[in-house]
Parts: C-alpha cells; sequence; structure tokens
C-alpha cells in the first residue's frame, strides 16, 4: 500500500504536459505524400533504393557546413547511391573520408573548386545581361552555385577506387554516376 501512495505522488509528475502555452500545430494532412513514407523516385522520375536512404542521410550531414551555402539533398545524394549500388564497405569508407575532412578542406573548396562554365544556361534569369567579353563566365560563377554533392561524388569516387581500383575515367563517373551534373575537368 505504501508503495502505491509513493507511485501516486508521482503520478502528476510523470504525467504528459503541454511543452508550452502555444497551440499545437494540426497533423499533417492525409494525401501528404511528405508525411506517408519517404521519396522513392527523384522529380525525373528515377527510381530510389530505399536502403540508400539511411546512408545518403549520413553522407549529407558529413560535408562541412563551412563549404556551401546550398542544402546538399538527400534525394539526389540517394539517387547517385541507387545508381552506383555500391557495397555498404564502400560507402562507409566515403563516409570516412568525409568525416576527415575540416574547414581548412572548406576554405580550398570555396576558393578553387572548378565549375561547368555552361551549368547556368537554363536557370538563367530572363532579365539579365550576358557576360561581357573582357570577364569569361568562369570568373562571374560564385562557388555557391556547386551543388554539394559533388564533395560526396568525390568522396565515393576516392572509395570505388581505393577498395576496387577500377581503371575508369573521371568522364565514367560524371557521366554515369553524377548523369553529367559536373564537369570532370
Amino acid at each position: 500500500m505504501a508503495d502505491q501512495d509513493k507511485n501516486s505522488r508521482y503520478e502528476g509528475y510523470f504525467a504528459y504536459r503541454p511543452l508550452s502555452n502555444l497551440p499545437t500545430p494540426p497533423p499533417s494532412s492525409r494525401n501528404s505524400s511528405a508525411a506517408q513514407s519517404p521519396r522513392t523516385t527523384l522529380d525525373d522520375g528515377e527510381p530510389l533504393m530505399p536502403r540508400f536512404r539511411g546512408p545518403a542521410i549520413h553522407l549529407v550531414n558529413l560535408i562541412p557546413s563551412s563549404a556551401s551555402l546550398a542544402t546538399a539533398s538527400v534525394p539526389l545524394v540517394q539517387a547517385i547511391l541507387s545508381r552506383t549500388n555500391l557495397p555498404i564497405e564502400t560507402v562507409a569508407l566515403a563516409v570516412c573520408i568525409l568525416d576527415s575532412l575540416d574547414s581548412r578542406f572548406a576554405r580550398r573548396w570555396r576558393l578553387s573548386c572548378p565549375l561547368l562554365s555552361g551549368y547556368f544556361s537554363s536557370t538563367s534569369k530572363r532579365h539579365t545581361l550576358p557576360p561581357t567579353p573582357i570577364m569569361p563566365q568562369r570568373q562571374q560563377l560564385h562557388i555557391d552555385s556547386v551543388n554539394p554533392e559533388l564533395i560526396i561524388l568525390a568522396a565515393l569516387v576516392i572509395a570505388v577506387k581505393f577498395m576496387e581500383d577500377p581503371q575508369e575515367a573521371s568522364q565514367y563517373y560524371c557521366k554515369a554516376w553524377g548523369r553529367g551534373m559536373w564537369s570532370p575537368e
């Protein structure tokens, strides 16, 4: 009986209480695809392997925050992993490579990353002036226009070349894994 009195004394303490007086947001819509499950395809219909969702999230979280102002896309990294269909050991080595990157890497990345010259041709604004002939396009692009997923692609390529030692050229990885999103130069 004494134990019951002791437990009932703490019952009010451990009861659920709202964190604040602010109203609780309504539950997500039943028709919302984001609330139902993670994405299984990219916007272009490319299928994403669900087994690579966790590794994709982990890889995205390991990109140094000062490397880019742009946020890396988990579905895009998941698509890269789905295209490569790498063994988990190779992905783990890429995780180790990304984990070893520090602020010095991020600074060097921001100062020296090569850019694809035609990268903005389809997304440029309608009312912008064309680049002047004095300044080449390469100098006008900002490093934050480069997707940070390129860092993950590079880590994956290094991991594959270490584990399997394939004789593929950089162009292969840019076209097959990156779907031509980046230049091999």
